[in-house]
């Protein structure tokens, strides 16, 4: 899984212009709305609504940033042999907050200072092993017996 890092301040660039285009827009509308309901109740509404959206939007802008910022801090590597997967993932510690859980085909890593991350895999598993050394998370899981007849 890896990813270009041109590609990623390609869209680090866009979205920051995308923030700013949206930041523009609100204003022209804000000021556009002020002059035209200078005194009423509803222009103040109105005013008030779009501010509240502007700093709703620009809250979650910044968290989509982040969340994508943490997906290429901690990495993963997912190995398939035979009847075992082998996965090595940077989850942040300290190794007591550190927890795996097995949803289907999906693995729930949780870690410190809030990190959660979802991997897909490729069929279902059970836990056979696991550490935890210096941030690094070691996973050997087995697949499940339906898993290995198809």
């Amino acid at each position: 899984m890896t990813h270009n890092r041109r590609d990623y301040s390609t869209g680090i660039f866009l979205s920051r212009l995308f923030m700013i285009l949206l930041v523009i827009i609100l204003a022209l509308i804000l000021i556009s709305l002020t002059a035209r309901f200078q005194r009423s109740l509803l222009g103040l509404a109105l005013i008030i609504a779009i501010g509240l959206l502007a700093f709703y939007w620009s809250r979650e802008l910044r968290k989509a940033m982040s969340s994508r910022r943490a997906v290429e801090k901690y990495p993963i590597e997912l190995i398939e042999k035979d009847e075992l997967i082998l996965l090595t993932a940077q989850v942040p510690g300290p190794e007591e907050e550190v927890r795996v859980e097995l949803r289907g085909t999906k693995l729930l890593l949780m870690g410190g200072r809030g990190f959660k991350r979802i991997i897909k895999l490729p069929c279902r598993a059970t836990i056979l092993n696991r550490s935890y050394l210096n941030g690094v998370l070691h996973l050997q899981l087995r697949k499940t017996i339906e898993s290995r007849a198809q």
